[in-house]
């Protein structure tokens, strides 16, 4: 692991000297060049300053103590003192005791190890961030920002019910058509309700009910399924075999239009992908589901439920349509579940939004370009997945930090994130110790990766992004050490206290003194 500098930028040394103006430069002409040094020289005199105040602050701070007194309460501070910023002045003993603090977890864990540790956008700890990592599921950051850009927190992706042509006295001459929009939180009732941790989701029961209040009551034709938002792959081809059908699948089928993630059986307790059996059609599953529903409310249907398009010379009469809840509910859900089959549907639609383009391949494209086009340091990132089951992912620990702090929807993203102890995949991270509550994160996991990356609220009421992540040959016990690094942070700031770092008193009404400046 290589510690770098956070700014990675060289300043001017005090002692070095500019070369003398040329001999019979005129006082005018340099006016100029000394007004374009004046701001960067007191700058550095001001950054010199403070690093001289914050180290001898530092070392007599244990010698502040407080004794009774009576005299009124005056500062002999300057106007314009170094020592009217108090935190500025704290910083620099801060940030090295918090690398201190990290050095000793850190160094337990293996050689291919990221940690970026940012406030404000200011790099704290900086360990190998610019290394391109196998991520896992910390991928999940990638595309949830990017849909959040390019959808809005409150964009929705809606289900349609369309017809041929109007009914005539409730008979719909012809099919019912089911138009998929995208939603991966179409289900019905019971696949929802049993999941532990309660999710908005987009009730196909709802949509039923919708159709028969449109006054429905015949279908001469079938309820056939439209999937043709998405293309019909179902597995991403570079998914390791584990991944796909036949083996501990980690997604239901891919569909734009999917109702109980497209599984025909689940289990009834346990949500783990891997015991549910996909469908060949997911979009006739779907609309076998929907004829179902609406038979339940007194609609007779003529054919048995089928997948197909909506013909293009119809002229589709819309009959009912559904939202799915919003953008911002859709990445939570995807965050706090870890769900791969919602990151892999909204990489999708981020095509299909963009240019028609329903695919993996153009999703990707677009993600990519949304996230360097607002700012982010895509170095060394390559994106082959939402999810982050593809092990060929790459992203680097900057940035994982830099998303979590994006200027226009990091706060929206970070509220998405569990927190830890309290539910989804981080429900049994931290329990009993200080980040309890305190940590809100996105886990990973994969053969032969680890990673976490979210905030933490240290004790002394700041929030700082980190990211962490270990590739390679995991030794024992490298979760808890993650754990390690991420509590040895809620200390910051670990500094002099701001209090003997402001404008120094002359006279203290309660006889405060202390040995240094």
């Amino acid at each position: 692991m290589r510690w770098t500098n956070g700014a990675g930028q060289r300043e001017r040394r005090p002692d070095e000297v500019r070369s003398a103006p040329p001999t019979g430069a005129s006082p005018r002409t340099m006016a100029p060049v000394r007004r374009r040094f004046l701001l960067p020289l007191t700058l550095l005199t001001a950054a010199v300053l403070a690093g001289l105040q914050a180290q001898r602050t530092d070392q007599v701070a244990g010698d502040w103590e407080l004794r009774p007194g009576t005299e009124p309460l005056r500062a002999d501070t300057p106007l314009l003192s170094i020592r009217r910023i108090p935190e500025f002045l704290q910083a620099p003993t801060a940030d090295r005791r918090l690398r201190e603090a990290v050095g000793g977890p850190m160094a337990e864990l293996a050689e291919g190890t990221c940690l970026s540790v940012v406030e404000h956008g200011r790099q704290l700890v900086s360990i190998d961030v610019d290394a391109p990592m196998v991520p896992a599921s910390a991928q999940k950051l990638l595309t949830g920002l990017a849909v959040l850009r390019h959808l809005g927190p409150d964009g929705v992706l809606k289900t349609r019910v369309l017809a041929d042509r109007t009914p005539v006295d409730g008979v719909v001459d012809g099919d019912l058509w089911l138009v998929g929009g995208g939603d991966p939180l179409l289900m019905t009732t019971p696949y929802a309700t049993r999941f532990d941790d309660p999710a908005p989701y987009t009730d196909l029961s709802v949509l039923a009910d919708a159709v028969a209040n449109a006054g429905v009551e015949v279908v001469e034709g079938a309820v056939v399924g439209d999937e043709s938002r998405y293309d019909p792959v179902r597995y991403l081809s570079s998914w390791h075999k584990r991944f796909k059908p036949g083996y501990r699948i980690q997604s239901g089928p891919l569909s734009a239009l999917s109702v109980d993630d497209g599984f025909v059986n689940w289990d009834e307790t346990n949500t783990a992908a891997s015991l549910s059996v996909p469908a060949d059609d997911p979009a006739e599953l779907a609309a076998s589901l929907f004829d179902d529903l609406l038979e339940e409310r007194g609609i007779v249907i003529r054919r048995r439920a089928d997948s197909g398009m909506v013909p293009v010379a119809s002229p589709a009469v819309t009959l009912a349509e559904i939202p799915s809840p919003t953008m911002s509910a859709i990445v939570e859900q995807m965050l706090v579940e870890s769900d791969n089959t919602t990151a892999e549907l909204l990489v999708k639609e981020l095509g299909a939004v963009e240019d028609g383009e329903g695919t993996t391949a153009r999703g990707l494209g677009v993600l990519e370009d949304l996230l360097a086009e607002a700012g982010h340091p895509m170095d060394g990132v390559v994106p082959h997945d939402g999810s982050g089951l593809d092990d060929d992912n790459r992203v680097t620990c900057r940035l994982l930090t830099s998303l979590l702090e994006d200027r226009e929807h990091g706060t929206v993203l970070v509220e998405a994130l569990p927190a830890a102890g309290d539910r989804g995949t981080m429900k049994k991270r931290f329990v009993g110790t200080a980040g309890e509550g305190r940590v809100r994160a996105k886990t990973g996991t994969l053969n032969n990766v680890v990673s976490l990356a979210g905030v933490v609220d240290t004790a002394g009421g700041r929030r700082l992004s980190f990211a962490l992540i270990t590739n390679g040959d995991l030794p024992e016990g490298t979760r808890d050490l993650h754990e390690a690094v991420v509590l040895s942070l809620l200390g910051h700031p670990a500094g002099p206290p701001t209090e003997i770092l402001g404008p120094r008193l002359a006279v203290d009404p309660l006889g405060a003194s202390t040995s240094g400046g």
